[in-house]
C-alpha cells in the first residue's frame, strides 16, 4: 500500500534534506542509501554519470561547502513515482580568496522500491548568480 500524498512528500523533503547534507560532507557511504543501484546524474550540458561516478565525484570535489539549503522546493507524487523540484543553494570555498555560493535548478526522481524510496535520477541545471 502506497502513503498518502502528504506523508510522500514529507518523506521526499526529508530525504533531500539528508542528501544535502552527505553532499556537504563528502559522505559518500552515507549517500549510497539513497540512490538506486540504476541511479542517473545529468546535467544541463548533457553530461551524465553512474551513481559510482557521482559518489566519487562527491568525496573527491576540490572545494569545501559551507552551508546547502533548499529553495522553493515542491515534492509531486505520481504512485510509486515523485519528483522534488526546486534550486539548491551551497556555499563553497576553495581557498581564502576563492569561493561563492552557486545555484542549481534541480529535479530529482525517486522511485518506491521494496518499500523504500531511492533516488534513480537527478538532474540539475546552474543558474546565474
Amino acid at each position: 500500500m502506497i502513503p498518502d500524498n502528504k506523508q510522500v512528500e514529507e518523506t521526499i523533503l526529508s530525504i533531500g534534506h539528508q542528501i544535502y547534507d552527505g553532499i556537504r560532507r563528502k559522505d559518500a557511504g552515507f549517500l549510497r542509501q539513497f540512490l538506486a543501484d540504476d541511479f542517473v546524474q545529468r546535467g544541463a550540458d548533457g553530461t551524465e554519470a553512474t551513481k559510482d561516478q557521482f559518489l566519487t565525484a562527491i568525496s573527491e570535489m576540490p572545494f569545501e561547502l559551507g552551508a546547502i539549503s533548499g529553495e522553493h522546493e515542491r515534492v509531486s507524487v505520481f504512485g510509486e513515482v515523485a519528483i522534488m523540484t526546486g534550486v539548491q543553494v551551497a556555499e563553497w570555498r576553495q581557498s581564502e580568496s576563492d569561493y561563492g555560493i552557486n545555484r542549481t535548478a534541480f529535479a530529482d526522481v525517486f522511485e518506491l522500491r521494496d518499500g523504500k524510496w531511492l533516488l534513480v535520477l537527478a538532474f540539475g541545471a546552474d543558474l546565474q548568480s
